[in-house]
C-alpha cells in the first residue's frame, strides 16, 4: 500500500495569488505580473475567466474611464473590450467632449475569450482551477502565505488578492421560494473562504444585486421596437493599438461586425403585473433584506418608487454572434419565473417571448472596506489583499480599477517597493479607492463623474496622459508600449504646436463659423484662437486652414479641449496641487488619536478607526472639521520633536 499524501505538500510556490478571475481577478493577476511578480490566478471554472456575469457591456458614465485608466496602468479589459465589441456609443455628446463617456456592448464569448488569451500571453501568470477553501497564515509574523483549496492542493506566496465578487456565501433568489446557494446561476457559493474570513475577526456584512432575464431574440417582433446602431468609427479602449494614419479603412479594425441595440418600453400592463404579484418578489416578499444598488434598481423598485410614470425604457442587447440571446436590460427582477414571462409579453414587440434564463436577485457577503489602507491592503493582516464587490463595489470597471491597484501593490509589496497610491487629483481609480478606505459604504458603491473633484482635467481621453507617467515609473511597460506612448503623445505635441503656429484667414474660417453661430474673424489669427471657441472643431480648422497632417483623431480631440478649457483646467491643477501637498503631510499608522485631546472626540474615533495615512485623506473623513485638521498637524509635529528628542 502506498504512503498517504502529505498534507502539508505544496504544490508550487508563487509571489503573488490571486483569487478568483472575474475583472477584478484579471486585472489583479496582469497588475501583479506586470511588476514582475510569478503569479498564480485560481478560479473554480477556468471556463469562465473573464465572464461578464450580468450584462455584456464595458463603460459608461465615469466607468468608460476608468476602462481607459486601467488600459493606461497596462491592464486588459479595453484590450478585451476592443476585441469583442459588437457595439460602440459615445455618451454624452451633447454635452461637449469634455465629459463624454465612451461605453461598448460586447460578445460575451468573445470577451471571455479575449481575456484569458491576455492572462496566457504573461509567462509569469499560471492559471490553475480549483476553488480555495482557506488561506494558509503565518501567525507568527501576522501574514498570509498562500491558499488551499477544496480539492486539497496547496500553494504558498507572499502576498494573496482576494477577488471573489459575489461567492462569499452567495445566495440566489427566484420568487420568495426558490433559494440556491450560488455566487452565479449555475456556480457554487464559496463558504469555507467566507468561515475562515469570519474566524480573523473581520467586519461582515450582507449585499444584494440582480440580474435581468434573456430571450430568445427569434422570439421577438423587432418591427415594434426601436433599433439603436452602433457609433463605433473606429475606436479603440486600448492605445497598445495607437496608430499614425489620418483615417482607417473597414479592414484595419479589430473589431467584430457591428450589432443593433433594441430600445423596447415597459407600459401599464407590465406595472400592472408587477403590482399584483409585489409579495411574490424576494425582496419585497421578506426573502431579502439586504441594501441593493441605487443607481441599478429592480423593476419591482422602479415600479414602487416611480408610480406616476407612464413607462419604463428597456433595451435588448445582444449577447453574442454566436447565440440569438437577447440581454433585457432594465428588467432586473426577482419576481417568480412565471410571473417574469408574463411581464415578458406585456411588452409591445416582446408577445411572443420566449425566456431562456430567468432573472434572480443574489445576496453575498462583503467586508467594508474602511478596513483596508489605501493600498487595498487589508491593515490586520500583511500581504493580503481585496478587490472588486467584495469591497462593497458593483460594477465590472469599478471591480477593474480596484483589480489593477491591489495587484500592482500586491506585486510591489512581495518585491519590498513602495506602494501606489493613486491620488483623488490623478484618475477615478483614486477617487474610488479613496473613497472606499476613508468613507466606507452602505449601499453598493457605484462611480459617478460627481464624486470626483477634477473631474474636467480627469476625462477619458487624457487617461494615458494622467498615468503613463506614474506607469514608467513603476516599470510596467515594455520598450514596445513605450515606443506607442512616446508616439501617441508625440502626436498630442505635433497638435498643439500645429495649433499654436498655424495661422487662419477669415475666408477659410468662414463656414465653420457661421454653421456653429459664432462671430466671423475680423483678420487673421492663429488656429488655436479659434479652436477656444465652443461648437468649433479643432481638426476642422487645421482641414480649412490647408494643414496636411497624419495626427491620430484622439490625440487632435485632447490638444483641443486642453485649449477650449484652459482656465478651468488652470485652476482645477491649483486645486490639485494643494491637495498633494496634504498628500506628502505622513500621517504613522501609531498614531495615538485617542490621546489628541485638542481633537473633537468625533474626530478622535474617526481617525482612530481609519487610520488615514496622510492628512488629505484625514481631511475627508466626515467628522474631522478644519478645526480638527489645524489641531491634528500641531499635535503630530509636538509627536514628533518628543520622538526626535527621546532618540537623541
Amino acid at each position: 500500500m502506498s504512503a498517504p499524501a502529505d498534507p502539508l505538500f505544496t504544490e508550487a510556490t508563487f509571489d503573488v495569488i490571486v483569487v478568483g478571475a472575474g475583472h477584478a481577478g484579471a486585472e489583479a493577476a496582469t497588475g501583479a505580473a506586470r511588476t514582475g511578480a510569478r503569479v498564480a490566478i485560481v478560479t473554480s471554472a477556468l471556463e469562465t475567466i473573464g465572464q461578464m456575469s450580468c450584462n455584456p457591456a464595458i463603460g459608461g458614465i465615469a466607468k468608460g474611464t476608468v476602462v481607459r485608466e486601467v488600459d493606461a496602468l497596462g491592464g486588459i479589459m479595453g484590450r478585451a473590450t476592443d476585441l469583442a465589441s459588437l457595439q460602440f456609443r459615445m455618451l454624452n455628446r451633447s454635452k461637449g467632449p469634455a465629459v463624454w463617456a465612451p461605453r461598448a456592448q460586447c460578445d460575451r464569448g468573445l470577451y471571455r475569450r479575449a481575456v484569458r488569451t491576455l492572462l496566457e500571453e504573461h509567462e509569469n501568470i499560471q492559471t490553475i482551477q480549483g476553488t480555495v477553501a482557506r488561506l494558509i497564515l503565518d501567525e507568527a509574523n501576522g501574514r498570509v502565505s498562500g491558499v488551499e483549496t477544496l480539492e486539497g492542493r496547496r500553494f504558498e506566496a507572499r502576498a494573496v488578492v482576494i477577488t471573489t465578487g459575489t461567492f462569499l456565501r452567495g445566495r440566489i433568489h427566484i420568487g420568495t421560494e426558490t433559494k440556491i446557494g450560488g455566487g452565479r446561476a449555475g456556480e457554487s457559493a464559496a463558504t469555507h473562504l467566507a468561515e475562515q474570513l469570519d474566524r480573523l475577526g473581520l467586519v461582515v456584512e450582507r449585499f444584494k444585486t440582480g440580474t435581468p432575464p434573456r430571450i430568445d431574440g427569434r422570439s421577438v417582433d423587432f418591427r415594434q421596437l426601436q433599433r439603436q446602431d452602433s457609433e463605433i468609427e473606429q475606436f479603440d479602449y486600448s492605445w497598445s493599438h495607437f496608430w499614425s494614419a489620418p483615417r482607417r479603412t473597414s479592414s484595419d479594425t479589430r473589431h467584430p461586425e457591428q450589432m443593433p441595440c433594441w430600445i423596447a418600453f415597459l407600459g401599464e400592463p407590465g406595472k400592472r403585473i408587477i403590482q399584483e404579484n409585489i409579495g411574490k418578489s424576494a425582496m419585497y416578499g421578506g426573502a431579502i433584506s439586504s441594501r441593493g444598488p441605487r443607481y441599478c434598481p429592480s423593476v419591482e423598485d422602479k415600479i414602487v418608487k416611480f408610480p406616476a410614470a407612464e413607462r419604463h425604457q428597456l433595451f435588448l442587447e445582444p449577447e453574442g454572434h454566436d447565440t440569438s440571446e437577447l440581454y433585457v436590460n432594465g428588467l432586473s427582477t426577482s419576481l417568480p419565473s412565471a410571473v417574469q414571462i408574463e411581464i415578458l409579453r406585456s411588452i409591445p414587440g416582446l408577445e411572443n417571448a420566449r425566456m431562456t434564463r430567468a432573472g434572480y436577485a443574489i445576496e453575498y457577503d462583503y467586508y467594508p472596506p474602511t478596513q483596508l489602507d489605501a493600498t487595498l491592503g487589508l491593515k490586520a493582516l500583511a500581504g493580503l489583499y481585496f478587490a472588486g464587490q467584495i469591497n462593497g463595489t458593483t460594477g465590472y470597471e469599478e471591480a477593474a480599477g480596484q483589480g489593477i491597484v491591489a495587484g500592482i501593490n500586491a506585486g510591489r509589496f512581495t518585491r519590498e517597493e513602495s506602494p501606489l497610491v493613486l491620488g483623488r487629483e490623478t484618475s477615478y481609480i483614486g477617487v474610488l479607492v479613496d473613497d472606499l478606505v476613508t468613507r466606507g459604504v452602505d449601499e453598493p458603491y457605484r462611480l459617478f463623474t460627481s464624486r470626483s473633484e477634477f473631474r474636467l482635467t480627469v476625462r477619458q481621453d487624457n487617461a494615458l496622459r494622467r498615468l503613463a507617467p506614474i506607469g514608467a515609473e513603476l516599470g510596467i511597460y515594455d520598450s514596445a508600449e513605450r515606443a506607442t506612448i512616446d508616439r501617441r503623445f508625440a502626436h498630442e505635441d505635433e497638435a498643439r504646436r500645429l495649433a499654436e503656429t498655424t495661422s487662419i484667414l477669415p475666408s477659410q474660417a468662414e463656414l465653420l463659423l457661421d454653421a456653429a453661430g459664432s462671430a466671423p474673424l475680423p483678420h487673421s489669427v492663429k488656429v488655436a484662437e479659434v479652436a477656444r471657441r465652443q461648437s468649433v472643431s479643432l481638426a476642422e480648422l487645421l482641414v480649412a486652414a490647408g494643414v496636411e497632417h497624419e495626427l491620430a483623431p484622439d490625440a487632435i480631440i485632447t490638444t483641443e479641449l486642453e485649449l477650449k478649457y484652459e482656465g478651468y483646467f488652470a485652476r482645477e491643477r491649483d486645486q490639485a496641487a494643494k491637495l498633494r501637498r496634504m498628500g506628502q503631510f505622513a500621517l504613522g499608522t501609531d498614531t495615538p488619536y485617542g490621546e489628541m485631546q485638542s481633537l473633537s472626540f468625533e474626530a478622535r474615533q474617526k481617525l482612530a478607526h481609519i487610520r488615514p495615512s496622510t492628512l488629505a485623506q484625514a481631511a475627508r473623513i466626515p467628522g474631522v472639521s478644519p478645526t480638527d485638521l489645524q489641531n491634528l498637524v500641531i499635535e503630530i509635529e509636538k509627536r514628533r520633536r518628543r520622538l526626535a528628542d527621546a532618540a537623541s
